[in-house]
């Protein structure tokens, strides 16, 4: 759906391009402990889980056998053998585990109903944590968690975000949620910091400008389909690298693409619109989406590999809007 006339959506995109806002959005959490975890969670994601030292995180994928994704998630050390796993599929996650742990010496459990989240996202995000916290986030590191305190009350504050600038997660104990909400809005507005209240700005306007994508977007696609050769680790062993590595040799057969629309006024596009080059089907649309700092209207598109190339001017749905293939990143 495309929210070029939504003036509220406007403002609160901007304010996190321009100064900061704030959301509570938590993701599933899965725990995982033990004297194997993190052979596991290596053998899990492509990236390299191992190389993570306590207190940091990574971003990664989850492969079928067929090198296929069907998760993206954030993995975070939060000691020497534990780690929680960010993911919006929490019980996919626990059964996946539960397939391919073997006797591994773990325990792993949801605590998704024990935590929760909130974000704070913008250039001015550490002024608005510093106003809050025990002791200031100037020296937290992209991806790196760390425990502090909001008024006496124990925290973890994670330097990660879905917006493409600099932000920062709080994780509170679900019995304070209460009380961090208030000492956020406090902090916030203090800083003039709007809370983010419509969930197309924080999850797809912001991040489709910036080339995020959501794991529906991805998913049954390689991560060398959709720009994420960086994150893969083909040292270690993983599940799906022998179809992975086989998919390499053989080239994409798709790509995640960017599409920018061309024309002013049509009917908002929706997801799995088919996507034509010269009346022929090329692919599908994942996302469409106005980005207010660019001012288009954007998007993914699963695409042929051969079809997927930048500049190419393409048709989308029935009612042949008018688009161009492009980077999925556009500021």
């Amino acid at each position: 759906m495309l929210f070029k006339e939504d003036e509220a959506a406007r403002r609160q995109h901007q304010a996190v391009r321009e100064n900061a806002g704030w959301y509570r959005w938590t993701h599933d959490l899965v725990e995982v402990k033990g004297e194997k975890s993190t052979e596991i969670l290596d053998y899990l994601f492509v990236n390299h889980i191992a190389a993570a030292d306590v207190g940091r995180s990574k971003y990664t994928t989850m492969l079928n056998e067929e090198g296929k994704i069907i998760d993206d998630t954030i993995v975070m050390r939060m000691g020497e053998k534990e780690y929680w796993i960010s993911t919006l599929y929490a019980p996919q996650m626990i059964k996946w585990i539960d397939g391919h742990k073997g006797d591994a010496e773990i325990t792993y459990k949801d605590i998704t109903e024990e935590w929760d989240m909130y974000s704070v996202q913008g250039p001015n995000s550490p002024a608005v944590m510093n106003r809050m916290l025990l002791d200031p986030v100037d020296g937290i590191k992209r991806f790196q968690i760390q425990d502090n305190s909001i008024d006496g009350i124990p925290v973890k504050i994670h330097r990660s975000g879905f917006s493409g600038e600099n932000g920062f997660e709080i994780y509170c104990r679900m019995e304070d949620t209460g009380k961090i909400r208030e000492a956020v809005k406090k902090a916030a507005k203090e800083e003039q910091a709007p809370e983010l209240t419509i969930l197309e700005v924080y999850v797809r306007s912001l991040p489709v400008e910036k080339g995020f994508a959501l794991r529906q977007d991805m998913y049954g696609l390689t991560p060398f389909e959709c720009g994420l050769d960086w994150s893969v680790d083909l040292d270690k062993s993983f599940i799906g690298k022998e179809a992975l590595v086989k998919a390499r040799e053989e080239g994409p057969k798709y790509r995640l693409a960017g599409l920018e629309y061309l024309e002013e006024s049509y009917e908002d596009i929706a997801q799995k619109e088919i996507v034509y080059c010269k009346g022929v089907p090329c692919g599908f649309v994942r996302a469409a989406i106005y980005g207010y700092t660019v001012e288009k209207n954007i998007g993914f598109a699963v695409l042929e590999a051969k079809k997927a190339v930048n500049g190419t001017k393409v048709t989308v749905g029935m009612n042949g809007s008018a688009a161009v293939v492009t980077d999925k990143c556009w500021i």
